[in-house]
C-alpha cells in the first residue's frame, strides 16, 4: 500500500515536472463556469508566461478571454465554445494576443480531464505559437499569386509583342520593296527597251538587253505582290473613332480603380475623334497607360482620361496624382525592361511606344515629383505621305 502510494506520488511529480517545464504553453480551467461569462484558469506554466507575457498571477482567476482581440477568428472561438458545451477534445487555430498588446498565431488543443471514476474535473489547453508557420504560408501564398500574375502578364504580354512584330515585318518589308526596288527596275527595264528598239545592236547584246529587261519585269510583278500585301495589311486600318475605343477601355478598367480606391474621372471629347487605326492593337496601347495611371495613383488618389481634338491630331490624356517620375527616369521610360516599379518587366510603355508608332502618333510624358504625371498620345487625323516612307 505504501509502495503503491510513492509510485503514485513520484508519477504526479514527474507529470508536474513536465507540464511545468514543457516548451507549449499549458493552462489548466476549470470544468465549468461559475457566475462570470467563461472558464477560470486555474494553472499556467512557465511557457504560457514566455509565450504571452502574462505571469501566473496575472492568468489566475482569468478566462482565455484574456488572449483574445481583433483578429481572433470567432468562428475559431465559438468551436471552442462548443466543444465545452459537448465535453469533447477540440483544435483549433487562431490568433492570441500577449500582455503588451502584439499579435501571434497559435495551434490550441482543449481536452477535458477526468478523474479515474471518470468525474469530469478539468479542462486542458496546450497552446503550440505557430506564428513563423503561419507567416511562411502567407509568403508561399503571396509568392504562388506574384507567379500566377507573372505568367498571365508574360502570355499578355507574348501575343501583343508577336501581333506586334508581325505587322511591323509585315509593313516595312513592303514599304522597302515598294520604295527601293520599284524605281531602279523601272528605269532598268524602260533604258534596256529603248536600246533595243535601236536597229543597229548587235545581236549577242540584243538578247542580253532581252534577258535584263525579262529580269527588270519581273522584279516589277515582285514589286507588285509586295504592294498587294501592304494594301492587305492596311485594309486592317479603319476610319474609326478614337472615343468609342477609349470608353470601352475605360468600361474594363474602371473596376480596377475602384477596387484600389482610385478616382476615375472621365472627359470625352463631344465630337467624334475619326483616325486611321488597328482597333484592337490600340486597345492594348489605351489598355497599357490607364493601367500604368492606376498602378500610379495611391489609394484615395485620381486618375483624368481625356480625349481632345486641335488641328491636326486627335490626342489622348491620362494623368495621375500619383508621386510622378524623376527628370533622370524620363529619357528611359520608354526602353524595354526599364520600369520605376516593384513589379513588372518595364515592357508596358515601350510596348505603348511602338503600337503608336505603328500608328504614326506619338506618345509625351509631362511628371513633376510629388505632382503626378500626365501621358500624351497624340494621332494624326491624315496620315501625310512623306511620314509612310
Amino acid at each position: 500500500m505504501i509502495r503503491a502510494q510513492k509510485e503514485s506520488e513520484e508519477k504526479l511529480r514527474l507529470l508536474k515536472s513536465a507540464v511545468a517545464n514543457a516548451n507549449d504553453a499549458i493552462i489548466i480551467l476549470e470544468a465549468e463556469p461559475g457566475k462570470a461569462p467563461g472558464r477560470r484558469i486555474l494553472y499556467v506554466n512557465e511557457a504560457f508566461t514566455r509565450m504571452t507575457g502574462y505571469s501566473f498571477e496575472d492568468a489566475f482567476d482569468r478566462t482565455l478571454r484574456m488572449l483574445r482581440g481583433p483578429n481572433t477568428s470567432l468562428a475559431e472561438v465559438n468551436k471552442i465554445r462548443e466543444a465545452f458545451d459537448r465535453r469533447k477534445p477540440v483544435r483549433v487555430e487562431l490568433v492570441n494576443y500577449r500582455k503588451d498588446g502584439s499579435e501571434f498565431w497559435v495551434e490550441c488543443n482543449i481536452v477535458p480531464f477526468a478523474d479515474e471514476k471518470g468525474l469530469f474535473l478539468h479542462w486542458v489547453s496546450v497552446q503550440r505559437d505557430i506564428t513563423e508557420r503561419k507567416q511562411a504560408e502567407k509568403e508561399k501564398e503571396r509568392l504562388m499569386y506574384k507567379i500566377n500574375t507573372i505568367n498571365a502578364d508574360l502570355t499578355e504580354l507574348n501575343q501583343q509583342l508577336e501581333t506586334i512584330g508581325a505587322e511591323r515585318t509585315m509593313s516595312l518589308m513592303a514599304l522597302t520593296v515598294a520604295d527601293r526596288v520599284r524605281n531602279p527596275a523601272a528605269m532598268i527595264g524602260a533604258r534596256c527597251r529603248r536600246i533595243l528598239a535601236k536597229q543597229d545592236i548587235p545581236e549577242e547584246l540584243r538578247e542580253s538587253f532581252k534577258y535584263i529587261a525579262e529580269g527588270a519585269d519581273r522584279l516589277d510583278e515582285i514589286v507588285k505582290e509586295f504592294e498587294a500585301l501592304l494594301k492587305n495589311r492596311q485594309s486592317q486600318f479603319e476610319h474609326y473613332d478614337l472615343n468609342k475605343v477609349v470608353e470601352s477601355v475605360v468600361s474594363i478598367i474602371k473596376k480596377e480603380a475602384s477596387n484600389k480606391g482610385v478616382e476615375m474621372v472621365v472627359n470625352i471629347f463631344k465630337e467624334a475623334l475619326k483616325i486611321n487605326m488597328q482597333r484592337d492593337l490600340l486597345r492594348v496601347a489605351v489598355y497599357h497607360v490607364m493601367r500604368n495611371a492606376i498602378d500610379a495613383a495611391l489609394s484615395g488618389g485620381r486618375i483624368m482620361v481625356e480625349t481632345y481634338g486641335d488641328e491636326n491630331n486627335a490626342v489622348l490624356a491620362v494623368s495621375d496624382t500619383g508621386p510622378g517620375i524623376s527628370k533622370e527616369d524620363h529619357e528611359n521610360i520608354f526602353k524595354p525592361f526599364f520600369t520605376t516599379k516593384e513589379k513588372g518587366f518595364g515592357l508596358g510603355l515601350p510596348l505603348v511606344k511602338q503600337i503608336v508608332s505603328e500608328h504614326l502618333g506619338k506618345v509625351t510624358l509631362e511628371s513633376q515629383m510629388g505632382k503626378g504625371s500626365i501621358f500624351k498620345i497624340l494621332f494624326p487625323f491624315r496620315w501625310i505621305e512623306e511620314k509612310l516612307s
